[in-house]
């Protein structure tokens, strides 16, 4: 069975290449089904529950209104504003006022706990909640937590206690708003009016809304301004307590266009909508559990996953069928050829069908391929080795044997037309010579075509593979070939453009005079030789002619060259690098009027003088001259061109040059730093530290050197030239001040006062003192 299989890989690859394409488009649609009714479903979730949320927020800014006003107007009832601002005793009149409150303003209204009247003169709470003058523990702590005062009209959840006696204490969640003006200078409110409102009525209300919701396990918050969360439904749960945990941690990084969002608590997933109350700086959360609201999303995927896996077997099944009539054909081929002798059974079995018809068709054409090419790679042999005994031995070839050779290889060549032969050198040869025999064999057959190529335009072309640094080209027209030099020199010109730009490669081109015979083939192949010698003198990538030759002149004797190969050997021996360079081009100048072998004997000659100076020059020097390689006699013969022998040759002058310049720079920079250790010395004379150590730390060399420069070049050591600076300025202080000895001593940097006579009398011949008197006495007189 696997070995049947194995045979049909090509089958079971259509097969699972239209299953999994199949598969794909399902999956795509299917995906793209079910994430819009999953969108769609996110969509009226969010709008049901923007809803609620909506009128949740209604009722709240409707209660806060409500309140708002409430307050304001027993705020600014008179009768509340003589209780508040009270300094006297509270009478039975006063207590009327709270039984009033507690009638108009609590009884009335449902949602009222309570109502405080606070009298900050006498810091009391008026209440109509327990007794009279009421102490509320809770609000007290609130007030201090806040610096003394609450934003007036801005309501606040606190804990309020509740209890009818200390022995059961009981507190409930009221929403507390505060009426003031004014604050003392302590910040305590200035009289206020506090208003207590159930916030259990305010859940109560917004669980009636929320009544259908509860079935759905769904809860609702309240986050008040101060980040205090509240749970509608109930009292904070454990549940309610870690989902407000989560919804305070994800607000505040939400967008403004995020309209719901999702939270995960214990493996349960959440959707979280909410909603701004104004005025109160409340945030209304309502969160839904994911499962509970989108159970039916989940059957919708089970049903996508069993239709699509219906759809995919049937689709299975089909395919089997349309496959194998697909492969049929395919199966047909490869059967009759796995029989033939072209591959073995048991090598086809392990392939796919179309890697075993293509490694047929390689196999046979590549026999095919093979016996074309032994074909033309005989022809071409046949041919390239007629060429070439013409050209290198055209008397041995007759009349009979050039014809019928001409006939065989189908050549162009005609008896009694006159032929031209172009030789096409290459240059840089030792560059083409490193690369490898394959590389080599491409360069030559592609200088070999496009020269033909270009050639062919004008005449007749046949190129020639001689096994050298150089190409032949057999050239032959119709007419007189005289008559198209002109143009053979302009396509050879084009040719040596193209080979360079695509080929990188450098060529040199030389034509013979047209002979009239084809025994003459190889006297215009040697005289192109000749002429391509001259490249030595054009350079690189020229064409070359007869023409050319008779150009460039001749002179009758050596005389002029021997005279300016003496001189140039003079400027090289004294070192003038300038004169050296002028007369080695005033020598090639003369060089170039040769033939080319009396030129390679006078450059021969020349280069032998050179080397014997400076192996005269090598005996006084420290360090040896290195003569290029290149300037040996062996050597000499490589060079292409005279521009190149001339940059080898002026190598080995600037080294002899450079070397004196080196010298005289050096000789230069020691008497700088002397200048600079002179021109220190003169200016810190006084300097009572200044010695030969401070001078090299400032100049950045050791003291040795410094020492060894300054005595070079002053003939004198530096403490010696210090002591001669300091007599010199102290004779000028001693003739133009009134100072004593000890005094000058020190301004021009003694401190030893017996020294300073020392020195003084081996540089004057008399003592300061005696020197100093003589001074004076001359003055006197």
């Amino acid at each position: 069975m696997a070995k049947k299989l194995g045979s049909k890989k090509y089958l079971a690859r259509i097969y699972l290449w239209f299953a999994a394409l199949i598969l794909l488009v399902t999956a795509i649609l299917s995906s793209v089904l079910y994430y819009n009714v999953q969108e769609k479903v996110f969509d009226n979730e969010y709008k049901n529950s923007r809803k609620l949320l909506a009128q949740t927020k209604y009722n709240i800014e409707y209660l806060d209104n409500m309140v708002r006003n409430l307050i304001l107007s027993t705020y600014n009832n008179n009768d509340v504003r003589a209780l508040m601002y009270l300094n006297e005793d509270e009478t039975f009149d006063y207590m009327n006022v709270i039984n009033k409150l507690k009638s108009s303003v609590v009884w009335s209204n449902s949602f009222v706990q309570s109502v405080y009247i606070y009298n900050n003169n006498k810091q009391n709470y008026y209440s109509t909640f327990g007794q009279f003058i009421h102490k509320d523990v809770e609000w007290e702590k609130l007030l201090q937590a806040r610096g003394g005062s609450i934003p007036p009209l801005k309501p606040v959840v606190r804990n309020m206690d509740v209890s009818l006696d200390s022995t059961h204490v009981q507190m409930e969640k009221v929403l507390t708003y505060v009426m003031y003006e004014l604050t003392d200078e302590q910040g305590r409110m200035d009289g206020a009016v506090i208003l207590n409102i159930k916030l259990e009525w305010l859940f109560n209300n917004i669980k009636a809304i929320n009544n259908v919701e509860v079935e759905q396990l769904s809860k609702m918050f309240i986050l008040s301004d101060d980040q205090q969360f509240m749970e509608v439904n109930e009292a904070l749960s454990e549940e309610g307590t870690k989902l407000a945990a989560l919804l305070q941690e994800k607000y505040p990084t939400l967008r403004a266009a995020d309209n719901y969002f999702s939270i995960k608590l214990d493996g349960n997933k959440y959707l979280s909508t909410y909603i701004t109350v104004d005025h109160t700086g409340w945030i209304l959360f309502k969160t839904v559990p994911y499962d509970e609201v989108y159970v039916y999303l989940n059957k919708l995927r089970t049903s996508i996953i069993i239709i699509t896996v219906i759809v995919l077997l049937a689709t299975l099944l089909v395919l089997f069928q349309v496959s194998r009539g697909i492969y049929k054909p395919v199966e047909q081929l490869v059967s009759q050829l796995r029989s033939s002798h072209f591959l073995s059974e048991e090598t086809a079995a392990s392939r796919d069908e179309f890697i075993f018809l293509q490694d047929v068709y390689k196999n046979s054409a590549t026999q095919l391929g093979q016996f074309h090419q032994e074909k033309i790679s005989g022809q071409q042999r046949m041919k390239n080795r007629f060429l070439s005994k013409w050209i290198l031995n055209s008397l041995s070839v007759s009349l009979t044997d050039f014809e019928g050779s001409c006939r065989e290889h189908k050549l162009p060549f005609r008896q009694g037309q006159n032929f031209m032969i172009c030789v096409l050198k290459f240059d840089n040869y030792k560059h083409v010579t490193e690369k490898s025999f394959e590389e080599k064999e491409l360069l030559v057959f592609a200088v070999m075509n496009i020269a033909s190529e270009f050639l062919s335009q004008a005449c007749h072309a046949e190129a020639v593979d001689l096994r050298n640094d150089h190409v032949a080209v057999i050239l032959q027209a119709e007419t007189s070939l005289d008559h198209l030099e002109a143009l053979i020199l302009q396509l050879l010109e084009e040719c040596q453009t193209y080979l360079f730009q695509c080929y990188n490669l450098s060529i040199t081109a030389s034509l013979s005079a047209s002979v009239a015979d084809h025994t003459y083939a190889t006297t215009a192949y040697q005289q192109a030789l000749n002429v391509s010698m001259y490249r030595f003198i054009a350079g690189k990538m020229s064409v070359l002619t007869q023409s050319y030759i008779k150009q460039l002149g001749q002179i009758p004797s050596m005389d002029r060259v021997l005279e300016l190969e003496n001189q140039l050997l003079e400027q090289v021996k004294h070192a003038n690098y300038r004169g050296s360079a002028d007369k080695l081009a005033a020598l090639l100048d003369e060089v170039k009027k040769l033939e080319y072998s009396d030129m390679m004997l006078s450059l021969l000659h020349a280069v032998n003088q050179f080397k014997y100076l400076v192996y005269d020059l090598n005996k006084a020097r420290k360090e040896p001259i290195k003569v290029n390689t290149i300037l040996m006699s062996k050597e000499l013969l490589q060079i292409e061109t005279i521009g190149e022998f001339q940059t080898k040759w002026m190598e080995v002058i600037d080294e002899i040059t450079s070397d004196n310049e080196v010298e005289t720079d050096r000789i230069s920079e020691d008497a700088v730093i002397a200048l600079r250790i002179q021109e220190m010395i003169d200016e810190r004379y006084a300097d009572l530290n200044l010695g030969a150590s401070e001078i090299a730390m400032s100049i950045g060399i050791s003291p040795a050197k410094v020492g060894r420069f300054f005595k070079s070049h002053k003939q004198m050591s530096i403490p010696d030239y210090m002591n001669r600076v300091r007599l010199e300025k102290a004779v000028e202080w001693m003739e133009n001040s009134q100072l004593n000895i000890q005094d000058i001593m020190r301004k021009v940097g003694f401190e030893n006062e017996s020294y300073f006579y020392k020195v003084f009398k081996a540089k004057f011949g008399t003592t300061p003192r005696e020197f100093m008197a003589k001074r004076i006495k001359e003055r006197s007189m």
